[in-house]
């Protein structure tokens, strides 16, 4: 098996298939994530950068499976899932961030005046202490029986028959309307006056849809490969935005508590100063890039893509079809000779028509 924690190892991805039943998709999906997750472990409580990175990316493609699905996780189970992966990956998240942190700060620091960039080496150093701090607890977090016991109910998920013995290609509309709709109803909120945390909301909601059209890769042509570019251009600008409020936020307050030298804390207000700037545009080139993908068709038609390859995978080939001219052949069974996967198909088609329709276009 491929070493994951390499920085140059390629991203893991699962790839589900129409013909597998909802259920032994999401087991499937699942136990990817929770193997990902555990492959990058060992690394991530070295301190390396990239695996703790891994280890963050992972569980949040795991979060992004488990909100796919949970419309057949037991609802025990998935109260767990959505308490205890936000714990490790919000505590990565900590320790990532000091890292994106530092590397900003240093780079911003060539833009102001000599002087004073001779002075950030305090700002550095207390990011470089409280990453070590933040690291010692994501190491007791990951040697704890709370995330051994996390891991081992992931390995083998609960999933309710109800619903869970469709076939993907019949449910599939149904579960990307869900994911989108939440991502264009934070994207709704979205305009220059609104607070970072909306911006974060929505990039959260962005990567949890690319993540699981990522996975219908299977039933996805030419418009799912749109919105996925789409989808990853936006969250790049977000995520860029997202890390200079956390290193302004983080200068604010070591600004007001650290009790540096002056020079240093004239070197802070300098790189705020900066930050703001650019924060200011990557927030107007965020809103136009979401407006811009909020009046395109794009979700709607990929959702409309994904419907009708789950409905070609769904047909049965028979005889009939080869002869154009039969009348059985452009027919429709009755209503009492469908099987229970025809008619859930014939339900998600005309459920997720209309969520199309509910799309922003």
């Amino acid at each position: 098996m491929a070493d994951a924690s390499r920085a140059d190892a390629p991203v893991r991805r699962v790839t589900l298939y129409p013909g597998e039943t909802v259920a032994d998709a999401a087991r499937k999906a699942i136990a990817f994530g929770v193997e990902s997750m555990t492959l990058n472990q060992a690394a991530a409580e070295s301190g390396d950068p990239e695996p703790l990175h891994q280890l963050r990316v992972a569980s949040r493609r795991l979060r992004a499976s488990i909100e796919l699905f949970s419309g057949v996780i037991y609802a025990g189970q998935l109260k767990i899932y959505r308490r205890d992966i936000p714990w490790i990956a919000g505590q990565a998240g900590t320790v990532r961030e000091c890292d994106v942190t530092s590397a900003l700060l240093k780079d911003r620091a060539a833009k102001i005046e000599p002087e004073l960039k001779e002075s950030i080496a305090p700002l550095i150093a207390t990011l470089d202490e409280r990453r070590k701090s933040e690291h010692a607890v994501l190491y007791e977090m990951l040697a704890s029986k709370r995330f051994r016991s996390l891991v081992a109910k992931m390995s083998q998920p609960a999933i309710k028959k109800v619903g869970g013995s469709r076939t993907l290609g019949a449910a599939a509309g149904q579960l990307i309307r869900a994911i989108a709709r939440s991502a264009m109803r934070y994207g709704g909120e979205l305009d220059n006056q609104a607070p970072a945390a909306t911006f974060h909301k929505l990039r959260v909601r962005i990567k949890r849809l690319r993540y699981a059209l990522e996975m219908f890769k299977a039933l996805g042509g030419k418009r799912h490969k749109r919105a996925l570019a789409r989808l990853e251009e936006l969250q790049e600008s977000l995520g860029q935005y997202h890390d200079l409020t956390v290193a302004s936020a983080w200068l604010h307050q070591y600004a007001e508590t650290s009790g540096a030298p002056p020079k240093t804390i004239l070197a802070a207000g300098a790189l705020i100063q900066l930050l703001a700037r650019r924060e200011a545009k990557l927030r107007r080139r965020c809103v136009k890039a979401w407006r811009r993908f909020e009046r395109s068709e794009t979700m709607r038609d990929t959702l409309e893509e994904i419907r009708s390859a789950g409905r070609l995978a769904l047909r049965p080939v028979t005889s009939t079809e080869s002869n154009p001219g039969s009348v059985a052949a452009h027919s429709e069974p009755p209503p009492h000779e469908l099987n229970g996967d025809q008619e859930a198909e014939r339900e998600s088609h005309s459920i997720g028509s209309q969520s199309a329709a509910d799309l922003p276009a």
